[in-house]
């Protein structure tokens, strides 16, 4: 791998790891409630989403001095997974390159789309961006794995087939599964599936370029 593209490598992995670091410190100065309790006075696992982090209204009503860091943090995540398909598909993919990093840039803008709705504003369009966002994420990792040469790179290919296994149940869930409202279980159902989800998508992409990286170096 040239120098050049282990940069890229670089910048991506941070742009990954960032939202981590970043929303771990936003759930400790969190103090806006959850759907079923208003007044909770801490960011509580099963009961808030990561997307309450970016409520510029809290639950309580009261404004959220934070929330700018969550559209930041999530608007470079929607950057980094332009880049990561796009690293990806150049680098281990002979032909149709275009088709993932197409289904790449959709799940970028869904990020990102996700990040300028705070969903106290907007609740429609936030989902419909949530829902491109995993859904466009989803499609270009299934075609780079059916157009990658999986022997040369099985490594590779067991990383993204386990992440094809997750994003499908994800979206499953997402698409078919409880409404938040329905009740106590549903919320922590939805929000564990959430915060899960989105961490192991983001460890497992880092896991996908340094395995990228040692094949290429």
């Amino acid at each position: 791998m040239n120098k050049t593209s282990g940069n890229l490598v670089i910048l991506i992995t941070f742009l990954l790891l960032q939202y981590v670091i970043v929303t771990v410190f936003l759930m400790l100065n969190y103090d806006g409630g959850n759907l079923l309790h208003p007044h909770a006075n801490h960011f509580i696992l099963d009961r808030n989403y990561l997307s309450d982090l970016g409520r510029s209204i809290t639950f309580n009503g009261q404004k959220n001095n934070l929330y700018f860091l969550y559209t930041l943090t999530l608007g470079l995540v929607g950057i980094a997974t332009i880049l990561f398909t796009a690293v990806l598909s150049k680098s281990i993919l002979l032909k149709h390159r275009f088709l993932p990093v197409f289904f790449g840039w959709i799940a970028g803008i869904g990020y990102i789309g996700i990040a300028l709705t705070p969903v106290n504003q907007n609740l429609q369009a936030h989902i419909i961006f949530g829902k491109l966002a995993f859904l466009g994420f989803f499609v270009a990792s299934i075609l780079i794995s059916v157009l990658m040469n999986r022997k040369k790179y099985s490594g590779i290919f067991k990383l993204i087939s386990v992440l094809n296994f997750l994003l499908f149940f994800y979206l499953l869930l997402m698409f078919f599964g409880p409404h938040s409202s329905d009740g106590i279980q549903a919320l922590q159902i939805k929000t564990i599936a959430q915060k899960s989800m989105v961490y192991l998508q983001i460890f497992l992409s880092v896991l996908i370029l340094v395995r990228l990286q040692t094949i290429k170096s």
